[in-house]
């Protein structure tokens, strides 16, 4: 009886952490795409929860929009931590900003 519920515990476990995996795929999917269609306010109102969750697309994207103005008053240092959250993550894309932003020699990464 009781191994009959831990694996009925288990098997939930399971298949809520794949719904919640679809979702946050289809959010981030939703929040690039209303970025791609130019509504940079309510992509960052979508992306940053993402961001908040630890999903290093989500950071990379949130860091981005801080870092150039989109859709947020522009701040150079909190986009350098989000992208450097998601480049600590293996996020290939932040890496690539981070060493660009680096190689133009902004002062604020020296």
């Amino acid at each position: 009886m009781k191994l009959s519920r831990i694996l009925l515990i288990a098997l939930s476990c399971v298949m809520l952490q794949a719904c919640t995996g679809a979702r946050t795929a289809e959010n981030l999917q939703l929040g690039k795409m209303t970025f791609n269609n130019g509504d940079f306010k309510q992509a960052f109102r979508q992306l940053l929860p993402l961001a908040s969750e630890g999903n290093p697309d989500a950071e990379y994207a949130v860091g981005y929009m801080y870092y150039y103005g989109y859709g947020v008053a522009e701040d150079t240092d909190t986009g350098i931590f989000w992208m450097q959250k998601a480049a600590d993550k293996g996020n290939a894309p932040a890496k690539k900003a981070l060493e660009t932003i680096r190689t133009n020699k902004n002062p604020k990464m020296n």
